[in-house]
């Protein structure tokens, strides 16, 4: 127990010092691909999941490695504002990372040099001196002049830069709708009713925060719901058209998806015309019936110890479920599109006990003479299932699967004076009908399914 333990404490001290080396060269790849702010969180997140510090000779490179990307954040250059800015926010990404916890002391300071209060403001300061620099000329200047206050304020509330957010954020907002209002006013003019409604909708979008917008919410209902009315006629259209010339089923089905493309597009204004009834009939004409029969000349109808394991059962489970979706339905009435037959017939056959004796006669490596007797018992059994699908009327198809198993049991005993080595033995195991069966019984669903498959895509011709 004692070993145990020990082995234990060995595997834990390993794995610390594995892990702590493979995250000093985690914070070395950061730091050599320039991401600084990465090679310190890898440091600190470490150090924070520890709450102590490594083995004294780790201990000091990981310090040295913050130190470095901290000497490195802090050389970055600051000539221009946006230069400025990724600095001082560098710094204060660093700042976040050291200047809390255990480890605090270790980068004093780095910390006193940037107390986090003035370091906020200063990076408020640039951001406002960069949303004053920002000249309004387009919509989207508007845009960033607002953000560039807008960020500013994360950091810290500096002179009126509230009010010039507030100001410009919805100075945007107005430019913005007014942009989309004018397009879709253009939109109208080329008649171009979809679009236009999209534009006075953005139009609402944009300007939401503030109340409405002109007239755009009303312009967006009346030409949504025009350019609606005109693609649902024009789908009408289309399927009367298809309709007159509907000979097979898949036409019909075609006219359908069109009468009830007219009711989806017009749907956010109600019901468009008959288009739902019309979409109704003609799905019905596009419905394909079919119509099954299950029949088992002779056999074992059992395959496995429960009812759904029956063999007619499964292949009733199997027309089921592939032809319980449109444009499939399934029906026992004699007008059906297509017609399954199902014929299926089993033989098992348990095999009669052979026996057979021996008299056996080995003489060893001594000269001692060793007589015995040897008998044999086997018995085979033989499973064999066959199937015809046949399918009639829209679809002719015709499919045989055969599929067979067996299980046999050889037994040998000894007697008499029997030399060494010589034991008795069992080969192989006896299996009945029902466990034959099942045996066999996945691969034969395979197949009927492959079958019925090939019947459902010949049907969609029809």
């Amino acid at each position: 127990m004692l070993n145990l333990r020990i082995l234990r404490v060995v595997s834990i001290v390993c794995f610390v010092v594995i892990l702590s080396a493979c995250t000093l060269k985690k914070a070395t790849q950061n730091y050599q691909q320039g991401d600084y702010i990465a090679s310190i969180k890898t440091i600190t997140d470490r150090l924070n999941q520890k709450q102590d510090y490594p083995r004294s000779a780790l201990k000091k490179s990981w310090l040295d490695t913050v130190h470095l990307s901290i000497h490195k954040i802090e050389s970055l250059p600051a000539m221009s504002l946006e230069q400025k800015i990724e600095r001082l926010e560098k710094i204060h990404q660093a700042r976040l990372l050291v200047g809390s916890g255990f480890y605090a002391n270790a980068f004093e300071t780095f910390n006193q040099r940037y107390p986090m209060v003035q370091l906020k403001l200063d990076i408020a300061k640039l951001y406002y001196e960069k949303g004053n620099r920002v000249q309004l000329i387009t919509t989207e200047s508007y845009r960033e002049k607002a953000e560039a206050y807008q960020t500013g304020l994360e950091f810290a509330q500096y002179a009126d830069m509230l009010d010039l957010a507030i100001k410009y954020r919805k100075a945007y907002s107005t430019r913005l709708a007014e942009d989309f209002y004018r397009e879709a006013q253009l939109d109208v003019k080329n008649k171009d009713y979809k679009n236009a409604s999209q534009n006075f909708s953005k139009a609402v979008d944009a300007y939401r925060a503030y109340g409405k917008y002109k007239d755009a919410q009303a312009l967006f209902v009346k030409y949504d719901q025009l350019w609606r009315a005109d693609a649902a006629a024009q789908f009408m259209s289309q399927a009367a058209s298809k309709e007159k010339s509907a000979k097979l089923k898949g036409d019909f089905r075609t006219v359908a998806k069109l009468y009830s493309e007219a009711v989806a597009v017009y749907q956010p204004y109600g019901a468009y015309k008959n288009a739902a009834s019309l979409a109704a009939t003609a799905k019905n004409k596009g419905m394909i019936h079919i119509a099954y029969t299950l029949d088992q000349e002779r056999g074992e109808d059992q395959c496995g110890s429960a009812y759904h394991q029956r063999l007619s059962e499964r292949f009733k489970t199997k027309i089921q479920d592939r032809f319980k979706s449109y444009p499939f339905t399934l029906s026992t009435s004699g007008a059906s599109d297509v017609h399954i037959y199902i014929d299926y017939q089993t033989y098992y056959k348990a095999g009669k006990l052979e026996e057979r004796n021996q008299v056996q006669s080995i003489v060893d490596q001594q000269g001692k003479e060793f007589k015995f007797n040897q008998r044999n018992e086997y018995r085979l059994n033989q499973y064999e299932i066959q199937i015809e699908i046949e399918s009639k009327d829209g679809v002719r198809l015709r499919k045989r699967i055969s599929k067979d198993a067996q299980a046999e049991l050889d037994k040998t005993f000894y007697s008499g004076l029997v030399p060494e080595g010589y034991k008795n033995k069992t080969i192989g195991a006896l299996k009945e009908q029902q466990e034959l069966c099942l045996g066999v019984i996945s691969e034969v669903e395979r197949e009927v399914e492959t079958v019925l498959d090939q019947i459902a895509q010949q049907s969609l011709k029809i």
